[in-house]
């Protein structure tokens, strides 16, 4: 006779027990998660505790309990001003960057266009150029007395910031934002261009004998089928903008004032300059509660939304 087949959630079952109860599995993981526990799970818990203290790198620390946030939110301007123009950061960083990959992807692999690779190779060409000297050669383009961006609105005839773009406070973040952009959305479209191959092509045809224009083929294709390369991407770029420094660093130092500072460049200035390594603990710590926060929240969108 034959054998009656095993439900298949019993199998489930069987299998998923068999897994917990196998030592062996765990003895594999065992060196991983020994450089995991030395490398992050270890310096994270120091961080916590270095952040609870009054600490100048040198003599003892004195504990003072969570007194390093109360005074980051209430008694530091400097701070307050790092989230704001770091949450701006944020939110520019996740979506234009993003939108002009998505664009510029369908529009190399969709636009039957020649010469694509070239087109590839020149979009990524930011990302072999370091930050600090991308940085470098934008703050010479933004120079209001021999830089060419000021040259060309003079030949125009449009007027310029008598200070330069990074020496007036109302526009510097605007120009440091614009660094940004330019440096990413290469990264971007590169990484949509290879995802957006492997959507079935049959969709574009059926969506063309449907009626479906080149708008609409991005709209109810391309996007859809690209829906958890966004997410993945979006969460890149919202790290990598709370993450911003070198582009900070190599410009304006935080300046005029503190209205370009972020709050990467905060941690550095409290950590090393300032040698308030309490403060700065505190503030790399309330940075990485915001990226789990806007990481986690753009995860249950996702799965929401599915």
């Amino acid at each position: 006779m034959r054998q009656a087949a095993i439900p298949r959630q019993k199998r489930t079952f069987k299998r998923r027990s068999a897994e917990k109860t196998n030592p062996l599995a765990y003895l594999f993981l065992l060196p991983a998660f020994a450089m995991l526990a030395f490398f992050m799970i270890w310096p994270a818990l120091q961080t916590f505790y270095i952040s609870m203290t009054n600490w100048d790198g040198i003599s003892p620390k004195k504990f003072v309990g969570l007194q390093n946030y109360i005074h980051l939110f209430t008694d530091e301007p400097m701070f307050l001003q790092a989230i704001k123009n770091t949450l701006l950061w944020v939110v520019g960083g996740a979506t234009i960057p993003v939108g002009l990959g998505l664009v510029f992807a369908n529009f190399l692999v969709r636009g039957n266009i020649r010469f694509t690779k070239w087109f590839q190779m020149g979009f990524f060409f930011p990302q072999i150029i370091s930050s600090v000297i991308a940085a470098v050669i934008w703050k010479w383009i933004y120079d209001p007395s021999f830089g060419p961006l000021s040259a060309i609105l003079d030949q125009l005839g449009i007027g310029r910031p008598v200070a330069g773009w990074l020496g007036n406070p109302d526009l510097v973040m605007y120009a440091l934002f614009v660094i940004f952009v330019w440096g990413s959305f290469g990264y971007t479209t590169m990484l949509f261009t290879a995802a957006l191959q492997g959507v079935d092509t049959q969709l574009y045809d059926a969506a063309n004998i449907d009626g479906c224009g080149a708008w609409g083929q991005f709209r109810h294709v391309s996007i859809p089928g690209l829906r958890q390369t966004i997410t993945t991407v979006v969460i890149l770029m919202t790290i990598g903008s709370f993450s911003v420094f070198d582009i900070v660093m190599a410009t304006t130092k935080g300046g005029p004032g503190y209205s370009s500072y972020v709050i990467s460049y905060y941690v550095y200035t409290q950590g090393f300059i300032v040698n308030r390594l309490g403060f700065a603990a505190a503030a790399s710590i309330v940075l990485t509660l915001f990226v789990l926060l806007v990481s986690r929240t753009i995860i249950w969108i996702r799965e929401r939304d599915q």
